[in-house]
């Protein structure tokens, strides 16, 4: 009777991984590639995965608000592949979602998500940028 019970559960969990992909997916971070994040005084970055999934390369994660006052939080973030010669490989500025940081309860951070064509060589670097439009249409990197 006890094995039977062992079996049902093993099977279960089994089924629960397969099924939900979560445990399936490898984050490069830390093995292949290193996470670099520009410091910021007002947000930080957070659960940042980065995948090779179906012919494409994301890095994804969360930006969160340190304070409880959503005041001059960046506009966007710029996700930068950076070779191990600290050569600029390939660089995109992404929107998070929600766009709207106020600091309340649930509006402490937002997602956002970067796809690349290919995956950047091991060894290399994901930096993370958040930036603020100074004028509307030159971003500067925020502090």
């Amino acid at each position: 009777m006890k094995q039977w019970r062992i079996i049902v559960a093993v099977s279960v969990l089994g089924a629960v991984m397969v099924l939900s992909g979560c445990a399936t997916t490898r984050n490069m971070l830390g093995k292949d590639l290193t996470k670099e994040t520009i410091p910021n005084s007002k947000t930080y970055f957070s659960q940042v995965w980065a995948v090779t999934d179906d012919d494409e390369f994301r890095v994804s994660g969360k930006l969160r608000l340190k304070g409880s006052f959503g005041h001059n939080v960046p506009d966007y973030v710029e996700v930068e592949l950076v070779d191990a010669g600290g050569n600029i490989i390939e660089k995109q500025k992404v929107p998070y979602y929600p766009r709207i940081l106020t600091g309340r309860r649930k509006h402490r951070e937002a997602r956002f998500t970067a796809r690349f064509e290919q995956a950047p060589p091991s060894g290399s670097v994901v930096r993370l940028i958040p930036l603020c439009f100074q004028d509307g249409i030159n971003p500067r990197p925020i502090g």
